[in-house]
């Protein structure tokens, strides 16, 4: 038996090592090291890949972010343009206000005052019609026809001074024809005065 025994033995020892060595010898095959490696990198690829994607789309989004930061500031700069010409037109409306006249549209003031203006200027008031008044919805105006005789200069310096006087006018028309001399000429104008 002892015999026995001792076969037996050896044959345990060696079943035994035989699966010691499986057990180590796995990382030894080839096929298995291969087949590891190959799971890793298409890992890594498929890892790789994905985060390209991600910083792609990101940065499709910072430049998205870049544009309208751009727009943003182009928008500011046009704000800040217009905000400036705010001021300039907020002063020029109060320069215009003041040009306004505020005593309203009396027929009678304005006649005396046309007739005085034509007269400096050597020129004579030959008639002075009135249209009707109307409102703009910021201020009244009404249009007055007038006939006037005088030498073409003096005709043409007063027509000058109407619109760029201290009083905001408008004339709308001037017809001028020959009177009974040749010097001296006939204008039928149509003045628009305004007042708030």
């Amino acid at each position: 038996m002892a015999l026995s025994d001792v076969i037996k033995k050896k044959q345990e020892t060696g079943e035994s090592s035989a699966k010691a060595k499986e057990k180590t010898s796995i990382l030894d095959d080839v096929r298995i090291v291969i087949a590891i490696i190959v799971v890793a990198s298409i890992a890594l690829i498929a890892l790789i890949v994905y985060t390209t994607g991600l910083i792609n789309e990101k940065i499709v989004e910072i430049d998205k972010a870049k544009q309208t930061y751009a727009n943003n500031q182009t928008k500011i700069e046009g704000l800040l343009s217009l905000q400036a010409q705010s001021e300039q037109f907020k002063d020029q409306k109060e320069k215009y206000d003041a040009m306004i006249s505020t005593d309203g549209l009396d027929q009678r003031q304005i006649m005396i005052d046309l007739e005085k203006e034509v007269e400096s200027y050597n020129c004579r008031l030959n008639s002075l019609t009135f249209g009707e008044q109307s409102n703009t919805g910021l201020v009244n105006q009404i249009s007055v026809n007038i006939n006037i005789t005088g030498d073409y200069t003096d005709i043409m310096r007063y027509c000058r001074d109407v619109v760029t006087g201290e009083k905001i006018r408008r004339i709308d028309t001037i017809n001028m024809s020959p009177y009974a001399s040749s010097d001296t000429k006939e204008a039928d104008i149509v003045i628009v005065e305004f007042s708030r």
